[in-house]
């Protein structure tokens, strides 16, 4: 069976066969390119699963190579609000072992600030989005202020949302530029 064959099993529930899937045929060499290109194909259980699956070989140690990490966070730039929220999802929380080349910051903090990002109306795609900011404050301390403001005027119903904002001020103390209780 090819990867596609296998990625088209994926019935968009059952994570156990992607589990499958990453045992078989991690060691296999090209899996990560296949994966990327994979997670740009416009059938949407292909994107979510290749999504999943890159974000797992991080989980299990894969350092992206820096084509790697520039394919990612080219594939993050071109989404949009009718991309699966999952797969946005996977490469935001891939988004802290990346490193972000300084001539793609500014971009990168517009989107996550944007519709498809901040502004979605799934919880999880914003509380991973303020994360995602934080990253780039992080790594670009330019952004620190800018990215800063948007975190301390994170105002969000969404507990998972508040959560997220909490863990980012403790763990990045240049954050609360307010210096508020959470």
């Amino acid at each position: 069976m090819t990867l596609l064959t296998d990625i088209d099993a994926f019935d968009g529930r059952h994570m156990d066969e992607l589990e499958r899937l990453l045992a078989d045929r991690s060691p296999e060499p090209g899996f990560v390119g296949a994966l990327l290109r994979l997670a740009a194909d416009p059938a949407p259980l292909r994107q979510v699963a290749a999504t999943w699956l890159l974000k797992r070989r991080q989980e299990d140690g894969h350092a992206f190579t820096d084509d790697e990490s520039a394919a990612l966070l080219d594939w993050l730039a071109a989404a949009d609000t009718a991309t699966p929220w999952e797969a946005r999802l996977h490469l935001l929380q891939m988004l802290p072992g990346l490193a972000i080349p300084a001539g793609r910051a500014a971009a990168l903090r517009v989107l996550l600030a944007g519709p498809a990002y901040l502004g979605d109306a799934n919880k999880f795609l914003r509380a991973w989005s303020y994360n995602a900011l934080a990253v780039l404050a992080a790594q670009h301390p330019d952004y620190r202020q800018d990215v800063a403001e948007l975190l301390t005027d994170g105002r969000d119903d969404a507990a998972s949302v508040r959560a997220r904002l909490r863990q980012i001020f403790k763990t990045h103390p240049w954050a609360d530029s307010a210096g508020r209780e959470r």
